[in-house]
């Protein structure tokens, strides 16, 4: 597999990763604060039953000998203040995150993942061909948005065209980091589907509920808690002196007092240096950096841990090249290890951590495609439609749309009601039974709305300069 092109001299490497994702990385941090956005609108209170026994009560009416007649000719009815949705169709929008534009400018390469509005229209075609979603066919509106002009007001723009253009009933969203972008959905009632590598906590998604799912990834307390119980089986804190950077946001305090910090302290691992990065600006960014490699050297730190995603750990190696400091990292996939191991493979000695999205993270020789029936029903489905992939890597944005409509088709049969919650007590329904192509695996559990449930281990290879999986798949509470 190969991801880019060439390597790069650590000058041009450090501005292009500046350049790169400095506009993501400050929104996406300053995002973390999901806790902060105004509680999400809940669907209209039912009333509640009467009390047995209660002053005054009317009489309980005979229950119906038959059953009352169907007048939806069997179609799962619609919700209230749904939108997107008729009795012949469901829209639902996808956005293809176009990369392009940001790998000529800076010289790097990404695995060529074809037609990707051609790969929606297959899977469209497939899943309307068998019966539809909750008996009506899919409307697909495709959005292609350039990742090189990604901003507040571009996402806003993004959002507006689909909820209010495109009505859509449901988004399937990719590589959206922007702060406002979700509560814009949600204050349109449009249901979520991220297959962004976006670092969301469990109070992140209540802020959000019913209107926000990861379906295919974890909370990102599931991911703090699964690296920290992954690196200490594995062996990775013995005998290092540990320095900790941490995003200076809400969600990154929660996680690490949380997730990360009670595990360490359950197996006699201490934290010589804690360090916050304020993110707000590059002055404040780059100064607390910089303290931080101060602090890590005098206490003699030789591991390092970052908390809050947002690239960190890329922008912390590339400053501690300039500074001479060389620990290792612990990395998991919302870290960028592929762009990590391409610009950095001399930093990257000593890394672990986990995997939760294989197509991302690992090459086909380490996990080969496809690895499950369900991924292979992916790729038949693209097959047919004339669209043939060599690597998981060329199709890893397919597998993530093919993974959606078909939570969706199989959701279905449990579906009462078309609407964000309808969707959601349907998803949960399912349990463990449902399989992705895309991820290790998944579970649906009631009041969760992210449905990774596996990862893997994997740690820096220096022979092939790639992260490669160790051990078997690990469930994050397991």
């Amino acid at each position: 597999m190969i991801f880019f092109a060439n390597r790069r001299s650590p000058s041009v490497r450090s501005r292009a990763l500046g350049l790169l994702v400095v506009a993501a990385l400050v929104a996406a941090a300053c995002s973390q604060e999901a806790g902060d956005e105004p509680s999400a609108p809940t669907a209209p209170p039912t009333a509640a039953p009467a009390t047995a026994g209660a002053p005054d009560a009317p009489d309980e009416p005979e229950a119906p000998t038959t059953e009352p007649e169907d007048t939806t000719g069997g179609l799962v009815p619609a919700g209230p203040n749904t939108p997107g949705v008729t009795d012949e169709k469901i829209t639902i929008s996808f956005i293809i995150t176009d990369t392009s534009a940001v790998a000529a400018a800076f010289g790097w390469e990404t695995p060529d993942e074809g037609d990707r509005e051609a790969q929606v229209a297959a899977l469209v075609d497939h899943f309307n061909a068998e019966g539809g979603i909750a008996g009506r066919q899919v409307e697909a509106k495709v959005t292609v948005f350039n990742a090189i002009t990604d901003g507040p007001v571009a996402e806003e723009a993004l959002c507006n065209a689909i909820t209010q253009d495109h009505k859509a009933f449901a988004v399937v969203m990719t590589g959206q980091f922007q702060e406002n972008a979700r509560p814009c959905y949600r204050n349109a009632n449009t249901l979520m589907f991220d297959a962004t590598l976006y670092p969301v906590d469990n109070a992140g998604f209540e802020e959000l509920a019913p209107y926000y799912w990861s379906p295919m990834l974890p909370s990102y307390d599931d991911l703090v808690g699964g690296m920290a119980t992954g690196l200490i089986e594995d062996g990775w804190f013995d005998s290092a002196t540990l320095g900790v950077i941490a995003i200076d946001s809400d969600l990154s305090q929660r996680v690490y007092d949380e997730q990360f910090a009670p595990r360490l302290a359950a197996a006699g691992v201490e934290v010589a240096s804690y360090n916050t990065i304020d993110p707000t600006d590059g002055t404040s960014f780059n100064n607390d950096q910089l303290q931080a490699i101060i602090n890590f050297k005098e206490a003699g730190v030789d591991k390092v841990v970052a908390i809050g995603g947002s690239r960190l750990v890329s922008w912390f190696i590339d400053t501690s090249v300039t500074q001479n400091f060389a620990p290792a990292y612990a990395v998991s996939s919302y870290d960028a290890p592929e762009f990590n191991v391409f610009n950095y493979p001399e930093m990257m000695t000593g890394a672990s951590g986990i995997s939760v999205l294989p197509g991302y993270d690992v090459s086909d020789d380490d996990y080969p495609f496809p690895a499950s029936a369900a991924e292979q029903e992916c790729a038949d489905i693209f097959s047919a439609a004339g669209l043939e992939f060599t690597e998981r890597a060329n199709v890893r944005t397919g597998l993530m749309f093919c993974d959606v409509l078909r939570l969706l088709s199989a959701a279905t049969p449990h579906m009462a009601e078309v609407s964000a919650q309808g969707v959601t007590e349907a998803v949960w329904a399912l349990g463990d039974t449902f399989e992705a192509a895309s991820v290790y695996g998944v579970e649906f559990t009631e009041g969760s709305y992210a449905g990774g449930d596996l990862f893997r281990r994997f740690r820096f290879d220096p022979e092939c300069e790639c992260m490669a999986l160790i051990g078997d798949p690990v469930e994050f509470d397991g």
